[in-house]
């Protein structure tokens, strides 16, 4: 086996333990980067039901749908 010099000597070496919890803490910060650069809707239903839902809403119920849905856009935009 070659003997390799290391960029620095003095420097502690990291145990498997401790490189495998750097990884996952780097994973963490690419995950969460993801997140926040491509906005993610979570819907537990169909969207056919949500919209289907939304077919049979009243009039008032529809307001305040579209109250909501300004408010966001406002925040978005």
């Amino acid at each position: 086996m070659k003997k390799k010099s290391v960029h620095e000597p003095k420097a502690k070496v990291m145990s498997a333990a401790e490189v495998w919890d750097d990884a996952q803490e780097v994973t963490n910060l690419f995950r969460q980067n993801l997140l926040k650069s491509e906005p993610l809707v979570e819907l537990r239903i169909p969207l056919s039901v949500l919209l289907s839902a939304i077919d049979n809403f009243k009039r008032d119920e529809l307001l305040i749908l579209q109250k909501h849905i300004d408010i966001i856009r406002v925040n978005i935009f």
